[in-house]
């Protein structure tokens, strides 16, 4: 990039005139006129030369990427001979607007590592192949705006591809590639942040209020769809993904629209502090590890991006909690490598912002690339990240975590044992964006397999799934999580459920929480404890107080296969087997119920819900009584060994104190 054409380019971020600040935030006003484009080129954003000269020492001595670098190369090579993201859209899938949605991601991944591998080789055939699908998107008629993530994610692509594959263009393709995004991106983001901004100062219903049971509409009053144009006032991951594209984008075309990327980067850069707020206090992310990933991996390339054009990053990377992600993350992922996937969480995601993460905070145990480290599906990121091969997990500690802020809890007896024992615990706040009402569910590994599992994410294409009707449906209704029902009835989505005590003791950690408000009662009303006992054994204990009258179930999800005998439950899955033993109230009894929405009382569009075909609901039903109740249920390899876990089981109140004084587990009267 010219260093004339940067100077001006920098001097419009900090001359122009803020228009549309988001809610709460302020911006410094000067009128003055920027220049306009001069010339051709284009910045290197992110790849440049000395991030090349970077990984070319890295890959010499350090065999992990080295063998990262080869995965690259193969995942280029295998691009050569698929047809272009836009030949497959024309003919593949008859130019359907939600199906170049659906591929996006896939730009992103394809012309990253076609053009870093380009940037690597200087092979012509990899250059050829990033010019064809580059035109290919550039020549589509629209990126379709009508759904912003999409385009955004389309336009992360070819800015990324153009930036990258810029020296391989001819001058009518650099116009032919800026045209596209300038008209199919920035333009069309920046009348969102015009037309957000507007309905914001109207005083039109925030989106921070849109839970139900507050009716949301599908549309805004001059028929734009509401989920395409909050994204800049709203906190959750749309914010962060939609900001990052529109800022690359800008970035890529800043020596030609110098006027115009100043306006976008500005409203971008203030737009974000909405998104990124999240991530505080400590890097839990509220709509479950999967999507708080992709928010982290959006955060370190719009972070890069920036610093690698201009030099700085709005301290953007200042956000609180973004340095505590890379915990978040771990502690959430089992030792059977599956996420603890609570809301519309998945059980998997890309890992690859911990390598960003690992370096700018300096943790390297974020960025451990062993034998068995899980790939990501961004081989250039990957490997632009990478600083070195990180620390291994086997040195990591805690081995238990508490995320005050969004009220979670991780146990488990080791970080480097694929059979090591695991707890994910969840208490809440409940109200957030791809939310479910589980304030008190739980997932449990053990034996290198998931006994406990959270359904994870439904359709998204059910009537009223992100609005009025989500709580409807099966696998967002509290009946489908892991906790406590009472009459089949939904949990409070306002409600604020909390861990209450947290304590790792040798041989008893623990966690207790206050499920009360999620249920309408009273403090103290109904609590649960969850406990890791000698690293072995797991106790799940609920306490009611009188004041609590009504029938009560308790649930666990389970793949397993599950045979039945009274207070005993065996659990088979994988050639490996577990036992679950009510030990409270004397007189319980386990269950088993279907899972299939068809057969409960969450049977909307029941057709359409996933039918949780294999998954069973194993349950303990206690009737309504005026006499506290109390519900524990331990889980363990061998039932014969249940009293070296529990003797006695404690009043949650005696949890710390019974078990510093007898160790390992807590003691006292039922």
């Amino acid at each position: 990039m010219p260093r004339s054409s940067l100077t001006v380019f920098l001097a419009a971020m900090f001359v122009l005139p803020f228009v549309g600040a988001a809610p709460g935030l302020q911006a410094q006003t000067t009128p003055p006129e920027v220049a306009q484009g001069m010339g051709a080129g284009v910045p290197q954003i992110i790849l440049n030369d000395a991030a090349l000269a970077r990984l070319k020492k890295l890959r010499q001595r350090d065999p992990a990427i080295a063998r990262d670098h080869d995965v690259l190369i193969a995942a280029a090579r295998s691009y050569l001979d698929e047809p272009t993201i836009a030949e497959e859209f024309h003919t593949t899938y008859k130019d359907d607007s939600a199906a170049l949605h659906g591929m996006s991601e896939k730009a992103v991944e394809r012309l990253t590592a076609i053009g870093m591998v380009w940037r690597l080789t200087g092979e012509d055939r990899y250059a050829a192949r990033g010019r064809d699908e580059l035109l290919g998107l550039a020549q589509l008629n629209s990126w379709y705006p009508a759904h912003f993530l999409g385009l955004s994610r389309i336009a992360l692509a070819v800015a990324l591809g153009y930036s990258w594959l810029g020296d391989a263009l001819t001058e009518q393709e650099h116009q032919v590639i800026r045209a596209a995004l300038v008209n199919y991106a920035l333009k069309p983001g920046m009348a969102i942040y015009d037309k957000d901004q507007h309905y914001f100062d109207t005083g039109w219903t925030r989106p921070q209020d849109w839970v139900p049971p507050i009716a949301v509409p599908a549309t805004l009053p001059d028929g734009t769809a509401t989920s395409d144009i909050t994204w800049p006032v709203a906190s959750f991951n749309w914010n962060i993904v939609c900001n990052t594209g529109l800022i690359v984008a800008a970035l890529a075309v800043s020596e030609a629209e110098p006027k115009l990327a100043a306006q976008v980067i500005e409203r971008a850069q203030i737009s974000l502090r909405n998104g990124l707020a999240l991530f505080a206090p400590d890097g839990a992310w509220p709509e479950g590890p999967m999507y708080g990933a992709l928010s982290a991996r959006d955060t370190a390339i719009l972070v890069t991006a920036l610093e690698s054009v201009l030099g700085h990053d709005f301290d953007l990377s200042e956000a609180a909690g973004l340095p505590g992600f890379g915990d978040y993350l771990l502690h959430m992922t089992g030792p059977t490598g599956l996420l603890f996937n609570y809301g519309d969480s998945d059980t998997v995601t890309d890992p690859v912002a911990l390598s960003w993460l690992a370096h700018r905070f300096g943790r390297p145990d974020y960025d451990w690339h062993g034998s068995d480290a899980p790939e990501s599906s961004h081989p250039a990121f990957n490997l632009l990240w990478r600083y070195g091969t990180g620390i291994s997990p086997q040195v990591r500690e805690p081995k238990a975590l508490w995320f005050g802020g969004r009220g979670l809890v991780a146990l488990r007896s080791a970080w480097n044992d694929s059979d090591a024992t695991f707890v994910g615990f969840k208490a809440g706040p409940l109200q957030s964006h791809h939310n479910n009402l589980d304030a008190g569910t739980f997932v449990f590994d053990a034996k290198g397999v998931r006994w406990a599992i959270d359904l994870g994410l439904g359709n998204y294409q059910l009537p009223g799934y992100f609005t009025s009707n989500r709580f409807d449906y099966y696998r967002t209704a509290t009946i489908g999580q892991n906790t406590l029902t009472f009459e089949s009835a939904n949990q409070q989505v306002t409600s604020r459920a909390f861990i209450e005590d947290f304590s790792q003791i040798p041989g008893f950690t623990f966690a207790i929480a206050d499920l009360s408000d999620a249920f309408s009662a009273a403090p103290g009303a109904i609590r649960r404890g969850v406990a890791l006992i000698n690293d072995r054994a797991v106790l799940i204990q609920d306490e009611l107080t009188s004041a609590i009258v009504e029938q009560v179930a308790w649930t666990m999800h389970t793949n397993a296969e599950v045979s039945l005998d009274g207070a005993q439950a065996v659990l088979k899955q994988g050639g490996k087997e577990m036992t679950a033993l009510i030990l409270s109230p004397a007189d319980a009894r386990f269950e088993l119920r279907s899972a299939n929405p068809c057969d409960t009382d969450y049977n909307a569009e029941c057709d359409a819900q996933n039918p949780n075909t294999g998954i069973q609901r194993l349950m303990v039903s206690v009737e309504a009584q005026q006499s506290p109740r109390r519900i524990a249920v331990l889980i363990l390899s061998d039932p014969a060994q249940a009293n070296l876990y529990v003797p006695r089981v404690a009043r949650l109140d005696d949890w710390r104190l019974a078990a510093t004084l007898t160790n390992p587990a807590p003691r006292g009267g039922d």
